[in-house]
């Protein structure tokens, strides 16, 4: 019993030590297999695999002559089926000893004989309160009579293995948590500091150190040198908030302010701190952090300049901006505002900004605001009167888009309100100047036709008359009546092309685009208008895009193409034929329309699209000055463009574009 109470002795002492705790337990086997005088003393721990708990054969000690079995790979992953009888009484907290030969276990006495076994002692181990293993003390020479005390004995000693791996445990935790503090420390780039009040010393972490530019061995850490490096103008507030807190008065410690780096500019930074307390309240020491927060504050005092010129802008716009939350009350509104409604603008929060406008006009609004949801993503526009604070009304456009999501926090919506009632006023002036100036041109028109229409007829009479007078007389009426009539067409175009811009300036052109064919549309054309030229020329066609459509209305392009080709042919004269080419290009068809004839002066190639202007190289030609004028309001209701290039004296091309079908 001396020599096995000199054994535990050594096993506890061996417990303290820090060693690596596989080393400590080959240690304690082969101190307690020595002092208990058996053949074999070992270390089985448990572990579960899959839901099942197995044993590992993990630390022996052997008397000489008696052969090792730590490298026995049939003791590695044993279930505890295999050693019949153990499991229950391990695991319920209770040691086993004894002579194999007095088993009742027949599984376990064979299990045990079969290894040459003649008495053993079990010891479990526990470590909160989990069943971690156990140790076993075999004789396989005498079969040794334990007793009682030294069963006890030596499970004192699993006990305190036990505590071993608790502490150990306890141990890897600490160091985990130590880690995980660190390496949190590190990636917040916070400075460390604790300030020992009583003996008034400064503590930095080497993260506070590299925030201020110092080695630990340059800063004096004192709580007096801490304080010159605030900012004067920050200290104050500072010291207010520490007082504070040391009073009691503030749950923490918090303040931003600057503080002096040792290459002369301040760093932002945001400290923070608590305090341990004595029994009287009394602050013993404060731990804290400081972060630097120069480039927040950098982003701030951008951001508020950006505000500031932002409000500036929005205040200085000659139209209401103003914000409606989900229930169409105002939330915000710029400055004009009160210039247009006389309203004060913090008066007319959370009401609904229907109701600042006639009462005929609310439904209309919050239609337009319910068409929102249906067209996501999309503006929407209407003009509605708005009432004034003196009483009098104003018509407005008010522009609304939707924002986020109907029934969201963040769901809101923006617009803006946009004073139009003198321009409307001036529109509808306008709208009812331009109906009386079309129903002008048509009465002027359709009372200039009668008489001309007259005049021709007799001009014929006249030619049809005196085909039996004199020869030479009838030659020379002849002449005469070939000129009055070339006028009296000219008129006749010049009033049809006045009528013509009429209707359109007034939108009562008609017209109707469908997708057409355009190559049989330009067969049409020459072969109609232009087959029999005075001078025997002809329009070459070259027509390369026969196969695709265009939407197009037939009568108003068969104007606008036979106007184009007369010019060529007229402006050209004594010159190569005209040519007409059509080509199929990305979204579009283009036709050219290319002569050699005048040209027209780089000057004046915008010029010829204003009404009744014609270059000045063309005083010598028949022309009315609308016929361009013309052809480009009706490509324009096509969709399409109508452009010159020309060089005076080499020609003209015109090109037309219009969109496929």
């Amino acid at each position: 019993m001396k020599n096995l109470l000199s054994g535990i002795s050594k096993a506890n002492g061996a417990l303290l030590e820090n060693s690596e705790l596989n080393t400590i337990l080959s240690k304690l086997v082969a101190v307690l297999g020595a002092s208990t005088d058996v053949d074999r003393c070992y270390i089985f721990t448990n572990k579960m695999v899959d839901g099942q708990l197995f044993l590992d054969y993990t630390h022996e000690w052997c008397k000489e002559g008696i052969e090792p079995q730590i490298d026995n790979p049939d003791l590695q992953n044993v279930s505890y089926e295999m050693v019949p009888g153990i499991y229950e009484e391990l695991f319920n907290g209770r040691h086993m000893y004894g002579k194999v030969a007095d088993s009742d276990n027949s599984y376990f006495r064979e299990a045990m004989e079969f290894q040459g076994i003649l008495s053993y002692l079990f010891v479990p181990i526990f470590y909160n309160n989990l069943f971690w293993g156990w140790m076993g003390y075999d004789d396989c020479t005498v079969g040794k009579i334990w007793n009682s005390d030294e069963a006890d004995a030596l499970f004192s000693v699993a006990n305190n293995i036990g505590l071993r791996l608790t502490r150990e445990k306890a141990e890897r935790e600490n160091t985990l948590a130590l880690e995980r503090f660190d390496l949190s420390v590190k990636a917040s780039q916070q400075g460390l500091w604790e300030w020992d009040i009583a003996n008034n010393t400064l503590h930095y972490s080497v993260i506070y150190m590299e925030m201020i530019g110092y080695q630990h061995y340059e800063f004096e850490h004192t709580y007096e040198n801490w304080k010159t490096r605030v900012h004067p103008n920050d200290y104050p507030i500072v010291e207010i908030a520490l007082n504070a807190y040391l009073k009691r008065q503030l749950p923490s410690y918090t303040s931003e302010f600057r503080f002096l780096h040792k290459n002369g500019y301040y760093v932002w930074v945001r400290g923070s701190g608590v305090a341990k307390w004595d029994a009287a309240g009394n602050p013993i020491y404060i731990v804290g952090s400081h972060l630097d927060i120069s480039q927040l504050k950098y982003q701030q005092e951008y951001l508020e300049v950006q505000r500031n010129e932002f409000n500036l802008l929005l205040n200085s716009l000659g139209e209401a901006v103003f914000r409606l939350n989900s229930e169409n009350q105002i939330t915000f509104l710029n400055n004009y505002w009160k210039e247009i409604s006389g309203h004060d603008t913090r008066e007319c929060m959370l009401k609904e900004i229907d109701s600042y406008f006639l009462e005929e006009d609310v439904e209309a609004i919050r239609e337009n605001i319910r068409k929102l949801k249906s067209v996501a993503s999309q503006r929407s526009f209407i003009e509605v009167r708005l009432k004034h604070a003196k009483g009098n009304w104003r018509w407005v456009q008010m522009v609304v888009k939707e924002f986020g999501n109907p029934g969201e926090n963040d769901y809101f919506i923006a617009g803006s309100i946009i004073d139009v009632h003198d321009k409307k006023l001036a529109f509808e002036k306008e709208k009812e100047l331009a109906e009386l100036k079309s129903g002008f041109v048509s009465l002027t028109s359709h009372q200039f036709r009668t008489p001309l229409t007259v005049i021709f007829s007799n001009i014929e009479l006249i030619e049809f008359y005196t085909e039996d007078v004199d020869p030479i007389l009838y030659k020379r009426i002849r002449k005469s009546a070939g000129q009055i009539k070339g006028e009296v067409d000219r008129m006749t175009e010049l009033m049809n092309n006045i009528l013509l811009v009429g209707r359109y300036d007034s939108n009562q052109l008609q017209y109707n685009l469908k997708p057409l064919y355009l190559s049989p549309i330009i067969d049409s054309i020459v072969q109609t208008y232009f087959a029999n030229e005075p001078d025997k020329r002809k329009i070459l066609v070259k027509d390369n895009a026969r196969h695709v459509k265009v939407s197009v209305d037939e009568m108003l392009f068969t104007h606008v193409l036979t106007n184009i080709i007369s010019n060529a042919f007229k402006y050209s004269a004594g010159s190569d034929n005209p040519e007409l080419v059509v080509s199929e290009l990305p979204g579009i068809v283009e036709i050219r329309i290319i002569d050699k004839g005048i040209g027209i002066p780089e000057n004046e190639l915008e010029k010829v699209f204003n009404s009744f202007y014609r270059a000045t190289n063309t005083i010598s030609y028949m022309g009315s000055g609308l016929g361009l004028v013309v052809a480009k309001q009706f490509m324009e209701l096509h969709n399409g463009s109508i452009v010159l290039e020309s060089e005076l004296g080499k020609g003209t091309t015109v090109i037309l574009s219009l969109p496929l079908s």
